[in-house]
């Protein structure tokens, strides 16, 4: 994912209600546990930085570690799903 590609995407998810972020961020992890892929990791991944950035969303720092700690966990998912499709392994299961 390109970085413009990425901050657009981002741009547009910060326009949405945190309530819908946060269902839509269910239903993509949801799908990732039975269709492992690093595009959908990274998906997921831009759900939860845009929940970081939300102008109304996520002003306790408490939750804002929590989201980091996440956003932390998807990011090496998709590295580690993209080592495995490199290998010709995409069925990997943690």
């Amino acid at each position: 994912m390109s970085a413009l590609t990425h901050h657009l995407e981002l741009d547009d998810l910060t326009r949405l209600e945190p309530a819908h972020l946060r269902r839509r961020l269910a239903d993509l992890i949801h799908q990732y546990v039975h269709e492992r892929s690093v595009a959908l990791a990274e998906t997921i991944l831009c759900h939860i930085e845009a929940l970081c950035l939300h102008p109304t969303d996520c002003r306790e720092p408490e939750q804002l570690c929590a989201y980091h700690r996440l956003a932390c966990h998807w990011r090496c998912l998709a590295e580690v799903q993209r080592l495995r499709e490199q290998r010709g392994n995409p069925a990997w299961r943690p």
